[in-house]
């Protein structure tokens, strides 16, 4: 038991650069006639461009799709499953700019994440709080999502800039992220109570609660999630 609770920590913490994955960057912008494709609730994929996208409070709630031959789909976002899009190069210049708000942001970021995307990722999901509201929210850990997906909270709270002559040294990192763990509803995790989310997120692994030492720490979100996924697939790969 100890050994396994030892395995979990290097995992945590020290995740080689090839393996690890942080999430991607959330992308503020993007324009029309760009490709995309909608995956329908009955399983249906449409290619096509897209030509319009109305937002509320800046989460998308309908689409409107040109398809490969030319007819015009519309959808609300509670007939999708996934809608993404492939990001341009002004959408790529916006968010960097954006994600310039101080020194250690621009660090911190994975620039080669940024222009490198290839589909930006959008779920339809409820809202938190925002009783029978369905929206497509921002996917922000592909290829890790399996069991909990962490979405962009737009407009949510972001650390304060803090500067020296002008300058800003730290702030704009986010500090909220919008949650669904399986089938269930979204949540919104913080970062100044992380460590009540992280228990009831990770509570049917107890090897991961207990292989934290200390508090959990808010910047190792996606490693924990890493962590937890891992432990999901030993648990079904010894039933076989």
């Amino acid at each position: 038991m100890q050994k396994l609770k030892l395995l979990i920590s290097l995992f945590i913490v020290g995740l080689s650069p090839v393996m690890a994955q942080d999430f991607v960057e959330p992308f503020t912008e993007f324009i029309s006639d760009r490709e995309c494709y909608v995956v329908t609730n009955d399983g249906e994929t449409i290619n096509g461009y897209l030509r319009g996208a109305t937002q509320w409070r800046g989460f998308i709630t309908r689409l409107r799709i040109r398809d490969e031959n030319g007819k015009l789909h519309k959808f609300k976002a509670h007939q999708v499953q996934r809608f993404a899009i492939r990001p341009g190069a002004f959408a790529k210049l916006a968010t960097l700019t954006e994600k310039s708000t101080s020194l250690r942001h621009i660090i911190k970021t994975d620039q080669n994440d940024i222009l490198d995307r290839e589909w930006i990722y959008f779920d339809a999901q409820a809202m938190p709080r925002r009783k029978n509201k369905i929206a497509l929210l921002q996917l922000l850990n592909p290829g890790f999502d399996q069991h909990i997906k962490v979405y962009d909270h737009r407009n949510g709270s972001k650390s304060m800039p803090i500067g020296v002559q002008g300058i800003a040294l730290v702030g704009g990192e986010e500090r909220t992220y919008w949650v669904v763990k399986g089938d269930g509803k979204p949540m919104i995790v913080r970062k100044a109570s992380f460590k009540k989310s992280f228990g009831y997120l990770f509570a049917d692994e107890p090897d991961l609660i207990s292989s934290q030492r200390r508090r959990p720490k808010f910047r190792n979100f996606a490693g924990h999630i890493q962590a937890y996924n891992e432990l999901k697939y030993r648990s079904v790969v010894s039933q076989n």
